[in-house]
């Protein structure tokens, strides 16, 4: 584009800018945003041309430019998903559990909760902290000012008495 048709292009768009949008707007039918977003598309597509000088009404061709742009756009968004595929989207099973599911693993849930609150403070934060958090054995022994045998002895007894808590609730359920 020769310098003096991006001047005017320019020009035209900073000192028209709210009408042109208000303009755009109108034409689409639409929200300010979707006027100021073809807008702004056009006049990056008209940079590229080398002849905007040459245009008798550069007003009216950037407003057209911009409406027909952003009907392109609109054509474009249509052809991804149709309403009858929206629709089908929400007719889709849900393969989540169901009501009775949730309600029994919460209920199971706190059942080893209540396991876990039974047993010895440091054997449960233990357990937890290598379990969960992934804490090494050695940064426990650590912490706790313990051996990493008693660390391991004391993970095990809490890992044996929630297997045998799991077990009996599986008994439970069945």
């Amino acid at each position: 584009m020769s310098g003096s048709g991006s001047g005017k292009l320019r020009e035209l768009l900073t000192e028209r800018y709210d009408l042109l949008k208000t303009q755009v707007a109108r034409r689409l039918g639409s929200s300010s945003d979707m006027a100021g977003d073809a807008l702004h598309d056009a006049y990056v597509r008209l940079l590229g041309r080398d002849d905007f000088d040459k245009v008798q009404h550069p007003q009216t061709y950037l407003v057209n430019a911009a409406v027909n742009g952003a009907i392109d756009q609109i054509r474009r968004d249509a052809r991804l998903v149709s309403d009858t595929e929206i629709d089908g989207l929400f007719e889709l099973p849900c393969d989540g559990p169901g009501p009775e599911r949730v309600i029994a693993g919460h209920a199971r849930m706190e059942r080893m909760l209540k396991v876990l609150e039974a047993l010895p403070p440091r054997r449960c934060a233990l357990l937890i902290e290598y379990r969960v958090h992934g804490t090494e054995t050695s940064e426990l022994a650590k912490r706790w000012g313990i051996s990493r045998v008693m660390v391991r002895r004391e993970i095990q007894a809490a890992h044996s008495v929630c297997l045998e808590a799991m077990a009996k609730l599986e008994e439970s359920d069945h």
